[in-house]
């Protein structure tokens, strides 16, 4: 399947995926040395202490932490909806928590942080408007845009504290708001971007091998195991010279934001692994969009760019992805996103930032749940 993306704040462009050897799919023992537990969260920590100069020990503790952080994030958001305005992992000069809220920040934070991990870390600062107000602004703002045809694509700044829109040509599109009478919410930007996403042709095509990265290993409710990747790929997918059969995934036709297919395997022997360009490492848990926060390292493997880490920069680009620093190329879409043991989400497509750096946008966990109905293998 293929599909189009933008991203809010970026020129975002879908990748076709190139063949990886999966290590979800197994003929042989699994390698020596492969990462388990702290050993795989040591390899991604040599990552970080590398790019902010701190020892091994300081950044082992950071990462740590990401789970903590996330799971105040996902608990903030659900809880305290009428003021909390949302939150992001601040890396340098000082590693800290950045929350927001509209009111009684610094006494709401105290009965959720206390004297626990997070205490003394967790910084308050004010906002105008709440996440959940932001979120369904976003929303409003992709439908008027859709309504009026113009391409777009829409986030959530919480250091700005607003939800953006993302247009080609800011006046056209005011030209149109005001000839159909309709208006944005106020806590809407409308900001320019320079291109709209376009189509690249497969690296692969027409090879008799497979032209998708394997993302994640998965089982339905029958107890039949699978591999995912993304859902512009193609439906025939092969690997060994075994094809691997299309099961379900998101329409051809469907422009919306998710992207996701999967397969069945016949022949191997699906296993919770994933490789991170050095080793397989053992996937253990998952982390779903809710507890993803803006700051976290994370991790990523791809057919042609490999494997590498770097920070969420934007949770739930139009409304349901996520966007992070670390560049990708065609041939990685549908790989896996990772840190530690915990499963993240699959590459959808590459994107540039608006100072001209390049990154990803990938789909988290829940589009595999929810959409695909099945459970990712951690055991």
């Amino acid at each position: 399947m293929r599909r189009n993306r933008v991203f809010a704040g970026f020129v975002v462009l879908v990748l076709l995926l190139g063949l990886v050897v999966p290590p979800a799919l197994s003929q042989s023992p699994v390698p020596a040395g492969e990462p388990l537990g702290e050993e795989a969260l040591v390899q991604d920590a040599r990552m970080y202490a590398a790019r902010y100069g701190v020892g091994l020990d300081e950044a082992m503790r950071r990462l740590k932490l990401q789970g903590n952080i996330g799971d105040l994030n996902a608990e903030l958001a659900a809880k305290e909806a009428d003021s909390f305005a949302g939150l992001w992992i601040q890396h340098e000069p000082e590693y800290r928590v950045i929350t927001r809220f509209t009111r009684n920040g610094e006494t709401t934070i105290r009965s959720y942080v206390g004297e626990g991990p997070l205490a003394g870390i967790v910084e308050v600062r004010a906002a105008h408007v709440t996440l959940a107000e932001l979120k369904a602004a976003r929303e409003q703002a992709a439908k008027v845009a859709d309504s009026v045809g113009i391409g777009h694509s829409s986030a959530i700044s919480p250091r700005e504290n607003r939800a953006e829109l993302y247009v080609l040509d800011p006046d056209e599109f005011d030209a149109r708001l005001r000839e159909a009478g309709l208006y944005l919410p106020a806590e809407v930007v409308v900001l320019k971007v320079d291109e709209l996403p376009t189509r690249v042709t497969d690296i692969f095509g027409g090879k008799a091998l497979s032209t998708c990265t394997s993302g994640l290993s998965v089982r339905n409710a029958s107890g039949t195991k699978g591999i995912t990747t993304a859902g512009h790929c193609r439906n025939e997918q092969w690997y060994g010279g075994v094809q691997l059969p299309f099961q379900t995934g998101t329409p051809d036709d469907d422009p919306g934001p998710i992207d996701i297919q999967w397969h069945t395997a016949p022949g191997f022997t699906v296993r919770n692994l994933v490789w991170d360009g050095t080793y397989n490492r053992y996937i253990y848990g998952v982390k779903y969009l809710a507890g993803q926060s803006v700051g976290d390292w994370v991790c990523k493997y791809g057919m042609i760019t490999g494997g590498g880490c770097g920070h969420i920069v934007q949770v739930g680009v139009d409304g349901v992805n996520v966007a992070a620093d670390i560049p990708v190329l065609e041939g990685d879409s549908g790989g896996p996103w990772f840190w530690g043991n915990t499963a993240y989400g699959t590459t959808i497509s590459r994107c540039t930032f608006t100072d001209g750096s390049s990154g990803a946008v990938y789909g988290p966990v829940d589009q595999i749940t929810n959409i695909l109905g099945l459970t990712i293998l951690t055991n």
